[in-house]
């Protein structure tokens, strides 16, 4: 399995697109992510990465918790 680890720069973008942006720009099949959630009045205020990722998966992904 090859596996690559990439630090990517934000530019002002969400964390969903800059993910979604990249996995599609190397052509990767399968996204890993780890699930973490947060309290909900947190996630309405400041938004979430794991569901938003759900919504509209670029590709399969596998999440961990």
């Amino acid at each position: 399995m090859n596996v690559t680890v990439d630090r990517l720069p934000s530019l002002n973008h969400s964390v969903v697109d800059v993910l979604r942006r990249h996995a599609v720009d190397i052509a990767a099949d399968l996204m890993v992510m780890g699930a973490y959630g947060h309290s909900r009045l947190r996630e309405r205020i400041f938004g979430g990465v794991t569901i938003s990722m759900l919504e509209d998966p670029p590709m399969p992904i596998l999440m961990a918790r």
